[in-house]
Order: structure tokens, then C-alpha cells, then sequence
């Protein structure tokens, strides 16, 4: 097995220029290096040259070193791991990152679980098979944004799509085919993003659903959303220049992939939809081009602008790349001068825009619309008869399979623990506690009650007992950061708690070519002598809880005790007051209709508010300084009615503003189209027309499932959170399923539990779908199907497949039905 000069060429040049920032790992490292053997040298080099540096604090030289000879073992087990090219083996099978995952020793054991199962398959055929056993394994759950390890969602059967696409990925590798997890950083026609997969099928790259076997190849719920995304990507851990790493996207167009952070972000939007090609120039306050500039290009996303990509001028002051046809807001600073950016709008025709720094959104006016790119006709084949045989039988099988690993798990799961260990158990999360808890941790955080009678609750528990500051993976800290202070340096701290902050930069100094997306671990920091940013506060809360001083993150800020309260550790004191008035006629929900964010040195920060209720207000206790308030109304289509506010609040200042909303007319917001008559049937086995159904009701809501899928489960979610306000209108709940057995479904039990006036049917999906579907001009194929009708049998609305917010915007509906 020979390795290209070029491979060895990069690997040591970079590994020579970052030897040096391994600290206290370097001699361990290079002894490793020194003992393997010369192709798992070449590898490990590799790794070492490329890796994230939190991943060399955190993980022992043994862990990559085991990671190389799995891959090693695959490409001479594995006759398509054989035959891909040095890169893409390189990117693709070897690499043990994805994503922000926790990385753990897994590889062998998914491929002792997988080889039987594809061997003497089709490279085609086995991707599908690796997919299959995933969803047996494991299935969708929405929870937070701490990103498990493929082990955990393996061991705990369930992970959101980020999640799921890891463990795929993760899955793949394991059996030698080349894998790569592809994100929708965010998407315009509805809220939230989605993660998937591409596997390499010895020509080209295919996609699939994680977790979602289908009978075929580039296949998905996703297929039409991917295709009005105003970005798709996918990551590669790199190091040096874009020019230096090259080699490694010999086939990929240079306009398509940029270096960031020790991250290549490869575009792969072309691959999805229609693009454009877009051209941004920066230019000076006189004129002048501006190189070295940082652009950001942004969709409206959860009430506020969310990034989906940046990159830096060249030196005529221009960026370049493909972006999906819809409304894109582009921002242009120079570094560390975020208040001097410009600001822009790109609209959907648009492939040319010119920013000068200083020139904000003033001149555009406060009222925004956002249009997100159109699917451009795109179309998924229909399965034959037999393949939708097949991608039920399969999903069913999975399901039950799931439920019999999770009925063993829950039967020997030891009980939670009591006492002094039971209250710290109490402060982790659902995910910390999937799996089993390591006692060291429980133990490591027990010194803290030696500080309980001097703080109050809950500021104990979250801010000082916890052993979680952020999503970083937990690791015991509080004896390791206690033997690094002497007595009187301790006390000092204790007084001036902001004084950390300067002991933390100089043991941990800011990486800027780490993945900033990760968190690392104290251990791992001191370990190495370097942190990313995230990084840095963890290091400064855990240093002060291990000293006795509570210490929290909130809103992009390190925050600790003092006198009674929280003090931002940076910025000035919250001295002004703000005070949010929802609309009387409808409420705000925080991160969906209406955000609240300041302006800091490096962007605009969302800050965290709780919703308001119609005509409900809130009183903010702000830091003086420049905000920025938006407004959102989303149309069925996708578009976003949008509102923007800045102002600035001075020290001491009060201020009230009252939410503004723009409004679609009801002519935008619904359709009356009759429906075609089909028939739906109740528990006991008897008939009933949709017409009957539609009769009893001013308004009802039907709804054709497919359970344990994760569009339906973020569905059923939405309802089962907005049960409250679904009650009030009055609307007729009606579930429909394909076979009686599949209202076992948990996530559809808890919603019936939430919602007992709802209603569920049985019917023959290939009968009533597609006529109903098409009707409201939706993909039959894509389900959930959701459609809201009045009494008249007339669809108001519907939606299919994947739609985040449907909840909410149906409550919207229904208030803009009354007037019709």
C-alpha cells in the first residue's frame, strides 16, 4: 500500500508547524509515531497534521493510532475501500470526525455487527444494508444541541438528524465505504436545518436519509427541501492554506469549497438545486476595494438572520460561489470591526452586489420580505408496489426491533442515583443520562456543596453544583482546576472572580485554526495550551465553580456571582430597561415570530427570551448599547413577511416597544379548493366518507401519517406543544394510519394523550393520498400530508414532508379562516 508524496509532503510540513501547540501531548505523540509502523505512520501523521486541536487535548495518541489501523484493515478487508483514490479514502473513510461529535472507539464494533450483513452485496446494495441496521438501531428524537457519539445513539437507540447522520457516517466508514455527512446549515422555506448522507458508490456520490431505509438510492423526505436550500454543504478537517490542502479536492471546483478555522466547507448546493452564480465586492468607506474582508451570507431562520456561509476577499475585494435562488442577507466587516460592516440584501434574481463598509440596512427600509428559492421542479421516481411492500416491511421490522432493544435497556437500567450523587444527576440533561453516568463525575462534583449555604437556588445547582457548562463532553474537572491554584492565588480569585479571565488566556490562548464549533475539555486544554473560544468559557466557569464562585454561560457571554447577582464577565452592566408588548390579537413566540439581539465586536448576538402571549409584555434588563429587533410572519409558500428595528439603549434608560407584525392578506394565506371524495375507516371497522368527517366540525385538521419517521415525529412534536392553543380554536383533530398497530407509536400515544379530542383513522394510503395531495398541489410522496379543511369539504391549506412551524402556522390560519 503506497501513500502519494504529495500526502506525505502536506502532512509533514503542517505537522512540523504544529508540533509545537501540542504541549503537554508532543513527546507522547512523538514516541507513538516512532514505534508504529510506516504506513501507520503516513496515516497518523496525517491525523496529527489535520485534527482539530481540542481532539489532540482530548483524546490519548492511542485512540488515532487504533482509528488508522481500522482503516488500514478496511481498505485491505474491502475491495470498494480498496479501490478509492488516496483523498477520498483519506477524507472519507479514515477521518473519525464528523461533525462536534463525541468521539469514541466504535468502528470495531459496528463492523463486527455489519460485516456478515454486506459482504458478497453490491457497493449499492451494501450502503443500503449499512443504513438498514441503523434504523434498526436507531431512530429520531428532537433534543439538544450537544452532538452524542455514534456509541451513545448505538447504545440509547435514538439522536436528532445530526444525530443519526454521525452514527450512518460513523457506520459506513467502519465497513470501508467512503461517507460524508451533508448539512442544510439552514433552510429558507421553513424554520431549523437538516443533516444527511452521502456514501460514494464507486462513481459518484449518492444520498440518503440516516436512519430512513429506503428501497433505493438518492432517496429522501428531504429531497424537495434540499432542493430550496440556499446552501448545502459538507466539512473536511484540513490545516494551512487552501492552496496546501488541494490535493485532497483534485476533483472539486475551486469557486465550490473554501478553508475556514482548519475546516474546508466543500458547496454542494449545485448537486441539490437551481443555483446562481454570486459575486460580492467590498469596498471602503472611499471607494477602495478591501481585501482579507470577512462576508457573511445569512437566511431568515427561528425570527432572526442565521449564517450559512462565510468567506474572506480576495485581493480585487471580492468573494465568489453558487447560492440557491432566494433572499440572502449579506454582511462584510474587516476583523474585529464588526460596527463598521456593511450590510445588504441579495435578492433572488440577483447575482451581483456591491457592500461598502459603514452603509447598514437604513436605506432598505424596516419592512424585508424573504423569498426562498423555488424546488425547480424537481422529482423522486415513484416506487413500484413491491418497493413500497418492502420500505414498510422494513420500517415496521426496524421498529419493533427498537422497541425490544429499548424494552432490554429500560429492564436492566440501574435506578437513578439518591442523595448528594442524585442531585447532581439532577442537573444534567436527557441526553447525559441515556447512557450510564461516569461515577468520577458524580464524585468530582460533590466538593461543591461545600459552598451550598452560600449561594441561593437555583443559582447552586446550574451555576455552581453542575458539572455541564455548555455542550462540551462532560469529563470530572474540579480536582484537576483545584491543583492549579495556590491558597492565596485562590483567595484573589474569589475576590475578583474577572481576574480569571486573564489566567484562562494565558494557560488555554485563543486557536484560531481550531474547529470553533467545539468546546474541548479543561483537561484537554491544559493539556495542549490552547482553546477555541467556547473553549475558553468552559474553562473560566469551571475554574470558577471549582473555586467556590457560581459561573454560567447566557446569551454568547461568561457570567459569575458576584454580590448577590451575575456579571457579564466582559461588556457593561445590564443598567437599561426594555420592555416587549405583544400585538393584543396574537402572541410572539421567542426564536420563531420575533428575536432580540445585540450588536457585539463579531456580529449580531441573539439573546434568549421567554414568548409573550397575545397582548402580554416583558421586561428586559439590558447592557447599554446597539440591538436589533425582528419581527417574522411566515407564509405557506415560505416566504417571510419580515420587520426590522434597530436602536440603542443608554445606561439607565427605559424604553417600551411594542411588537410590530406584518401580516399576509387571507388571500395569501389560503386556498378553497373542493376535495375529491374518499373514504376513511374508524376502529370498529365501519365506513366513513371525508365528507361526513369534514361536516361535523367549522375547521378540521387532517393529517396522514407515517409514523416513526422523522417529519411525522417533528410534526406530532409541534402539535403535542401547541395542544393548549389547538384546543381553544376549536378545530377536529384527525389522525389518519396505514394499519391499526402503528397508534402504539410513542410519539403519536403522547400526542392522543395531549390532544384526547382528536380522532384516528384507518385508510388506504395509495387510494386517498395521491388524489388529496395533488389536489393541494403537494408531493403524494412526501408525507406527512397535512391539510386543513373547512366544513364545506374545501382545503384551506396543506403541506407535505418536512415543515417546521406547521403547528403555529395553522393556529395562524385558523385565526385569518374567521374572516372568510
Amino acid at each position: 500500500m503506497s501513500w502519494s508524496q504529495a500526502l506525505q509532503a502536506y502532512s509533514e510540513t503542517q505537522l512540523s508547524r504544529r508540533m509545537d501547540s501540542f504541549g503537554a501531548r508532543r513527546e507522547e505523540i512523538q514516541a507513538l509515531l516512532l514505534s508504529c509502523s510506516s504506513q501507520e505512520r503516513v496515516l497518523l501523521q496525517y491525523l496529527y497534521a489535520t485534527l482539530p486541536l481540542p481532539d489532540v487535548g482530548d483524546y490519548a495518541p492511542r485512540f488515532f493510532l487504533q482509528v488508522v489501523r481500522q482503516a488500514l484493515d478496511a481498505r485491505r478487508s474491502f475491495s470498494w475501500c480498496a479501490a478509492l483514490p488516496e483523498h477520498r479514502f483519506l477524507k472519507d473513510v479514515l477521518y473519525p470526525r464528523v461533525n462536534t461529535e463525541e468521539l469514541a472507539d466504535c468502528r470495531g464494533l459496528f463492523r463486527e455487527r455489519l460485516e456478515s450483513r454486506v459482504r458478497g452485496l453490491s457497493l449499492e446494495a451494501a450502503i443500503l444494508e449499512v443504513n438498514r441496521w441503523c434504523a434498526e438501531e436507531a431512530t429520531y428524537r428532537s433534543t439538544d444541541e450537544r452532538t452524542a457519539s455514534p456509541l451513545q445513539v448505538y447504545r440509547c437507540g435514538w439522536g436528532r438528524c445530526g444525530e443519526e447522520s454521525t452514527f450512518l457516517v460513523t457506520a459506513l466508514r467502519s465497513v470501508g465505504i467512503a461517507a460524508r455527512q451533508v448539512y442544510a446549515p439552514w433552510w429558507s422555506h421553513c424554520d431549523d436545518n437538516h443533516a444527511w448522507v452521502e456514501a460514494f458508490d464507486g462513481r459518484k456520490w449518492r444520498y440518503l436519509g440516516a436512519c430512513e431505509p429506503e428501497p433505493v438510492l438518492d432517496r429522501g423526505w428531504f429531497t424537495h427541501a434540499a432542493a430550496r436550500a440556499v446552501l448545502v454543504h459538507t466539512r473536511a478537517f484540513v490545516q494551512g492554506t487552501k492552496e496546501e490542502a488541494a490535493f485532497l479536492f483534485p476533483q472539486t471546483d475551486p469557486a465550490c469549497w473554501a478553508v475556514e478555522e482548519g475546516v474546508a466547507w466543500e458547496n454542494l448546493t449545485p448537486r441539490y438545486g437551481a443555483v446562481k452564480p454570486v459575486r460580492v465586492q467590498v469596498l471602503a468607506p472611499d471607494g477602495a476595494p478591501v481585501a482579507g474582508a470577512v462576508v457573511s451570507f445569512s437566511v431568515l431562520n427561528m425570527g432572526a438572520p442565521r449564517e450559512v456561509a462565510r468567506l474572506r476577499t480576495e485581493e480585487e475585494g471580492t468573494v465568489s460561489l453558487p447560492l440557491g435562488q432566494g433572499t440572502v442577507l449579506v454582511s462584510a466587516w474587516q476583523e474585529g470591526a464588526f460596527s463598521a460592516g456593511g450590510e445588504g440584501i441579495l435578492e433572488p434574481h440577483e447575482e451581483r452586489l456591491t457592500l461598502r463598509l459603514g452603509e447598514d440596512l437604513s436605506s432598505t427600509g424596516p419592512e424585508l420580505t424573504f423569498f426562498p428559492p423555488g424546488d425547480g421542479g424537481v422529482s423522486v421516481p415513484s416506487l413500484t408496489q413491491a418497493q413500497r411492500v418492502w420500505r414498510r416491511e422494513t420500517l415496521d421490522r426496524a421498529a419493533a426491533l427498537r422497541e425490544e432493544k429499548a424494552r432490554r435497556r429500560q429492564a436492566s437500567q440501574s435506578p437513578a442515583p439518591t442523595g448528594a450523587f442524585g442531585r447532581v444527576w439532577d442537573t444534567l440533561t436527557e441526553k447525559d443520562r441515556a447512557v450510564p453516568v461516569d461515577p468520577a463525575l458524580l464524585e468530582d462534583s460533590l466538593e461543591a456543596f461545600s459552598w451550598e449555604n452560600q449561594v441561593p437556588e437555583p443559582c447552586f445547582s446550574q451555576g455552581l453544583l453542575s458539572p455541564r457548562v455548555g455542550w462540551e463532553v462532560l469529563t470530572p474537572w474540579r480536582q484537576l482546576l483545584g491543583s492549579c491554584f495556590a491558597p492565596e492565588e485562590a483567595s484573589r480569585f474569589r475576590e475578583d472572580p474577572a481576574a480569571l479571565w486573564d489566567w484562562v488566556k494565558e494557560r488555554a490562548p485563543l486557536c484560531l485554526q481550531a474547529y470553533a464549533a467545539l468546546w474541548g475539555t479543561p483537561a484537554g486544554m491544559l493539556q495542549v495550551g490552547g482553546a477555541t473560544k467556547q473553549g475558553q468559557w468552559l474553562l473560566f466557569c469551571a475554574a470558577c465553580r471549582t473555586l467556590g464562585i457560581p459561573a454560567l454561560v447566557q446569551d454568547g457571554v461568561p457570567r459569575f456571582w458576584k454580590e448577590g447577582a451575575f456579571h457579564p464577565l466582559w461588556g457593561r452592566e445590564e443598567t437599561a430597561r426594555l420592555c416587549l408588548r405583544a400585538p393584543v390579537q396574537r402572541g410572539a413566540a421567542s426564536g420563531q415570530d420575533y428575536t432580540l439581539s445585540r450588536r457585539d465586536p463579531e456580529g449580531w448576538q441573539v439573546l434568549s427570551w421567554a414568548d409573550l402571549g397575545a397582548g402580554q409584555e416583558k421586561k428586559l434588563s439590558l447592557a447599554p448599547g446597539r440591538y436589533r429587533l425582528w419581527t417574522v410572519t411566515r407564509l405557506p409558500n415560505g416566504c417571510q413577511l419580515a420587520r426590522r428595528e434597530d436602536f440603542s439603549l443608554q445606561a439607565g434608560e427605559e424604553r417600551i416597544h411594542s411588537l410590530a407584525f406584518r401580516e399576509g392578506t387571507p388571500q395569501e394565506m389560503l386556498e378553497r379548493c373542493p376535495l375529491p371524495a374518499f373514504v376513511l375507516e374508524d376502529v370498529q371497522g365501519k365506513n366513513q366518507t371525508g365528507q361526513t368527517l369534514f361536516s361535523r366540525e367549522r375547521f378540521t385538521l387532517l393529517l396522514f401519517l407515517e409514523v416513526n419517521r422523522e417529519p411525522t415525529e417533528h410534526l406530532l412534536n409541534e402539535l403535542r406543544e401547541q395542544a393548549g392553543a389547538l384546543k381553544q380554536t376549536g378545530c377536529g383533530l384527525a389522525f389518519v394510519v396505514e394499519a391499526w398497530e402503528q397508534r402504539e407509536d410513542p410519539t403519536l400515544a403522547q400526542t392522543l394523550q395531549a390532544l384526547p379530542g382528536a380522532q384516528v383513522w384507518k385508510a388506504t394510503f395509495s387510494e386517498a393520498v395521491p388524489a388529496l395531495a395533488r389536489r393541494m398541489f403537494q408531493d403524494p410522496d412526501r408525507l406527512p400530508l397535512a391539510l386543513l379543511v373547512n366544513r364545506q369539504g374545501e382545503g384551506l391549506f396543506a403541506c407535505c414532508g418536512y415543515n417546521v412551524g406547521t403547528a403555529a402556522l395553522v393556529l395562524r390560519l385558523l385565526a385569518a379562516a374567521e374572516s372568510l
